[in-house]
């Protein structure tokens, strides 16, 4: 057994040397009413906002791939299926949802620049774009 180990055999970690709360009372002592505080609380409060609406315009076009592509692979279909006006009607309806979504994606993007989100937001349009040239 060497010098660092106890009598279980544990190695003893550096802050065990510490008391406990040490840490959990400086956060206490902190004045929270300073304004270099509020201003990060503030700027906290500000990113992740904008990381939430980052994330929700991720799913949605994320959903609105998923969807345009079920699309696309049920339009495939009309070249071997007999009931080609059910499968125009269940692409229709599907293309209903992704025009949803679109619609979702522009109310979040109202009053924003476009540009902050571009990267959330150009993998949906762009398979979008590859449905509807399907479709004609």
């Amino acid at each position: 057994m060497s010098s660092k180990e106890g009598p279980g055999g544990f190695r003893k970690r550096k802050h065990d040397n510490f008391p406990h709360g040490h840490r959990r009372e400086e956060k206490d002592n902190i004045n929270s009413s300073s304004t270099i505080i509020m201003a990060f609380k503030a700027f906290q409060l500000e990113l992740d906002t904008r990381h939430d609406k980052y994330e929700r315009l991720v799913k949605l076009s994320r959903d609105i791939t998923i969807e345009s592509k079920r699309t696309i692979f049920l339009l495939h279909r009309i070249t071997s299926a007999p009931n080609r006006e059910e499968i125009l009607m269940e692409s229709e309806a599907k293309l209903d949802g992704v025009r949803q979504k679109i619609k979702q994606i522009a109310q979040e993007l109202m009053g924003e620049d476009i540009y902050q989100f571009h990267r959330a937001i150009s993998p949906g349009r762009y398979e979008n774009a590859t449905v509807i040239a399907s479709k004609m």
